[in-house]
């Protein structure tokens, strides 16, 4: 798995991109996050492929976008939409963007897998299927 080290393109819509841009400016500035997460989520950003809206392919994960993944050191099967802070709920399967799973999905595709350290380690993480993704059904917003 050491090839899956090399960063990769991620893509973000520009609607998403600012909207996260804004988002870790306040986490930023009251302290919401830990340091080292909120270093994750911008260098992400940093290096996404910025598109419009209608152009954003149906298999990439994007904000609102709900998905299934698998950890495969585990073998768990997962399900989420990916969700800003105020609406998160994990009982609910509603992962914020501002956790380190959300953090790590944004921008990828269909068949990715990503490998991401978090707190207890590195672990690799499968996108399996996006079940919705707003832009697919033009819901721009």
């Amino acid at each position: 798995m050491q090839d899956l080290m090399i960063a990769r393109k991620i893509t973000c819509t520009l609607c998403d991109y600012n909207r996260l841009r804004s988002l870790l400016t306040t986490a930023q500035r009251y302290g919401l996050i830990r340091p080292a997460l909120l270093r994750m989520l911008e260098d992400e950003l940093g290096r996404a492929e910025i598109v419009a809206s209608e152009e954003v392919p149906p298999y990439v994960v994007t904000m609102n976008t709900c998905v299934c993944l698998t950890d495969l050191a585990t073998g768990a099967s997962m399900q989420y939409k990916l969700v800003y802070p105020d609406d998160e709920d994990i009982r609910q399967g509603r992962l914020s963007i501002l956790s380190e799973l959300g953090a790590a999905i944004i921008g990828f595709s269909v068949g990715d897998t990503i490998e991401w350290n978090f707190a207890d380690g590195p672990r690799y993480i499968r996108i399996d299927m996006i079940l919705y993704q707003p832009e697919a059904v033009h819901h721009f917003e």
